[in-house]
């Protein structure tokens, strides 16, 4: 009886090439064998962790309430705003001093929650004077968006829209939002500040 030799294989640890006494040795010597176990151990223990870790992520995700994901929203969103009018004057004041500028609402986010997340009612405006201390400047700005935009437009701003939880019925929804815009500040070079 002819008895098969088996063809060398390289060592799972060591990396190092050695001739197998049976088809099932995986390693060159008992101490590469342990260390590959070792190494096998560690791998499983780190792919843990990192499974463990994505599941808490999702965990907290899935914790946040709707007022934190629309703050998240909101954030990336003035972020993208003030990028688009950063050549713009104030677009109630017209100053173009360099100040402290906000991304300023037409329509406050607490009285028309609808439209909070509208680009088109959302605009660079001097933080202090207008947004804060004139309490928007309404008329300035309505008159800002009539020539921007049209009388239209802004007829179709004073319409009620669908609310968020219509516009955003789950959490994933406004993360979706979330990642659109960080990639909108990524595509122009701005490292978006979530």
């Amino acid at each position: 009886m002819k008895v098969k030799t088996l063809k060398p294989k390289k060592c799972r640890a060591c990396g190092n090439k050695f001739q197998p006494w049976n088809s099932l040795q995986t390693c060159c010597s008992p101490l590469c064998a342990i260390e590959y176990d070792k190494q096998k151990k560690t791998k499983k223990a780190a792919k843990e962790r990192a499974e463990t870790k994505r599941a808490d992520k999702h965990r907290l995700k899935e914790l946040m309430t709707r007022t934190q994901w629309f703050a998240r929203l909101q954030v990336v969103v003035n972020q993208w705003v003030m990028y688009r009018d950063r050549d713009e004057p104030c677009c109630t004041c017209q100053t173009t001093r360099p100040i402290k500028y906000d991304a300023g609402h037409f329509h406050t986010r607490k009285a028309r929650p609808d439209i909070r997340f509208e680009e088109t009612q959302i605009h660079k405006q001097c933080s202090q004077k207008c947004n804060v201390y004139g309490s928007g400047q309404r008329l300035e700005y309505e008159q800002f968006l009539v020539k921007k935009y049209g009388q239209k437009h802004v007829d179709w701003l004073a319409e009620v829209k669908p609310s968020l939880k219509i516009q955003f019925p789950h959490w994933t929804d406004i993360e979706e939002s979330i990642i659109v815009y960080r990639k909108k500040l990524r595509g122009v070079g701005i490292k978006p500040h979530l």
